[in-house]
């Protein structure tokens, strides 16, 4: 426990200085950094012999596509991702006895999908003003963090039923309950007191409360699904943590797992309501 007050002493305070440099570079090499530490935690449970030249293309692959959201570089998305799915079937040929196309198949995926997944808080961002994408994005990791610090406290106090024994022993159907309406707790006094922050300042925001609400739900339920699909692929391949990076709380993967999730969830959410 105090390991994991003393990293979140840290983490949090360094969380907002990157949130005050929300509408710049700064928050895409931010993004950058974590995936390129996220995606080599992930490669850990790929179970391929370790190739310099396939992990180093994953590995940049996943920093480098935060950054080509920027103006300057976002015309060759496309042309990043061929170049780097011709590098894993190349490696797949000059490797074909070692590496299996399952494998390969594998390493796309946490490669691909997971940086995109985190990729949508910038898009997030270029889609809306800078208040209310900046509103969004402390919705997603609201969502993401109070939802699980909730679910701890309600499951360690409350828990008895077992949610999902075989995946997760600790999570119960007592500290999801409890997750959900720290969640929405949450939502709403960050709501209240970022919207009247921003009408003192001279910049006029209206929170629509029932699409609000609908959105930490949806936001909430996902970053579950994502937590319990981590735990999966954690026992599966036999590891405690992803990481150590993190004191107390693993790796940037155990830490960020529900985000991955949740910060799609909420981008399609803002496609068809209005918050």
């Amino acid at each position: 426990m105090k390991q994991r007050l003393l990293t979140a002493a840290i983490g949090i305070p360094l969380f907002f200085v990157i949130l005050f440099f929300y509408a710049t570079p700064v928050f895409n090499c931010a993004l950058s950094l974590i995936l390129g530490i996220g995606v080599y935690e992930l490669l850990q449970t790929a179970q391929y012999h370790r190739k310099k030249l396939v992990t180093v293309s994953c590995v940049a692959f996943g920093a480098l596509l935060p950054l080509f959201e920027l103006p300057l570089l976002k015309p060759y998305r496309v042309i990043l991702l061929f170049l780097f799915a011709a590098v894993l079937m190349a490696s797949l040929i000059r490797w074909h006895e070692e590496i299996r196309a399952e494998q390969i198949a594998q390493l796309f995926f946490v490669s691909v999908v997971y940086p995109i997944a985190l990729t949508t808080l910038v898009y997030i961002r270029d889609s809306v003003d800078t208040a209310h994408g900046l509103f969004y994005t402390i919705l997603v990791f609201s969502c993401a963090w109070a939802s699980d610090a909730g679910a701890y406290f309600a499951g360690r106090f409350f828990g008895k039923h077992k949610m999902a024994p075989k995946i997760s022993p600790n999570k119960t159907v007592e500290g999801l309950i409890g997750g959900v309406i720290t969640s929405l707790l949450f939502s709403v006094i960050i709501s209240v007191v970022f919207s009247a922050v921003m009408n003192a300042n001279g910049t006029p925001m209206q929170i629509h409360y029932l699409s609000l609400l609908g959105a930490t739900l949806l936001g909430t339920m996902v970053g579950v699904f994502g937590d319990l699909v981590a735990s999966v692929m954690k026992r599966q391949n036999g590891i405690k943590d992803y990481g150590t990076i993190m004191p107390g709380h693993g790796g940037i993967v155990d830490r960020f797992d529900s985000v991955f999730f949740v910060a799609p969830a909420i981008f399609v959410w803002l496609q068809f309501f209005v918050i």
